[in-house]
């Protein structure tokens, strides 16, 4: 097994797939943190099972310890997009696509991802964007499943952050404001305020976005979709899919 990522879980390549397991630690809360991380992911994706959108499920243990995914070896869409400076137009607007086709469908499911930014997306061996990482999410009671709701504690970067109390739990509209974030590296390759400030200027982004003053996104194609996420106009990502239709055709 190769050793991929090491965070609250950690993660190998076990030849066509990828297992994810609890990282053990020997401090108490810290341990526990990461137990409720895998747990969340686990449940997200039970509640999720198989769409073209998500990152495939193999097996999950049976008491959610591990988890695995299918391996996909095109990585994950800010990486390609990083070493494919040739990317066409329809190849953004079909990516923005499914990209919000994946956070609706979440939505759907009553689950709020919580840290949407563009590494989030891999590539299967379509070069179609699925949804992954999902051990900070939010979701509702799922009584089918027998699931009990969950908050989690996590938040997204400075940059993809829609300004509210740290506090309050993700919503929709908070993961529609990082989707306009994440939008926004597909259309420019880089995170908002990149060049500006670094991820450590956390209070000076968050006082940026508050008062309005968004990067400049009037010449992109996704624009429009981008700043209405930012101002939240959409309620929904399938209100966002449905302008996408309208305006860029999507």
């Amino acid at each position: 097994m190769n050793l991929l990522m090491a965070g609250s879980a950690r993660t190998y390549r076990v030849t066509d797939a990828v297992l994810k397991t609890v990282d053990i630690t020997d401090e108490l809360p810290l341990l526990e943190h990461n137990i409720k991380a895998m747990r969340i992911e686990a449940s997200v994706y039970t509640i999720l099972g198989k769409h073209p959108r998500i990152a495939e499920t193999l097996y999950i243990g049976g008491q959610k310890e591990l988890i695995l995914l299918k391996y996909y070896r095109h990585g994950n869409l800010k990486d390609h997009i990083a070493k494919q400076p040739n990317i066409t137009s329809a190849e953004r607007n079909r990516w923005a696509r499914q990209m919000i086709e994946g956070v609706a469908e979440i939505h759907r499911n009553g689950i709020r991802h919580s840290d949407i930014r563009l590494d989030q997306w891999l590539l299967d061996d379509d070069y179609n964007a699925r949804l992954c990482d999902f051990n900070g999410s939010d979701f509702d009671t799922n009584e089918r499943l027998g699931l009990e709701g969950i908050v989690s504690d996590r938040l997204e970067n400075p940059s993809h952050f829609m300004p509210r109390d740290p506090m309050e739990d993700s919503t929709v509209l908070s993961d529609l404001f990082a989707l306009g974030s994440t939008l926004y590296e597909l259309d420019t390759g880089k995170e908002p305020f990149a060049g500006i400030f670094n991820e450590e200027h956390e209070e000076e982004i968050t006082a940026l976005f508050e008062a309005g003053n968004y990067p400049e996104v009037s010449v992109l194609s996704l624009g429009a979709l981008i700043f209405g996420c930012w101002k939240g106009e959409y309620e929904t990502a399938l209100d966002l899919l449905s302008a996408g239709e309208k305006s860029c055709g999507l």
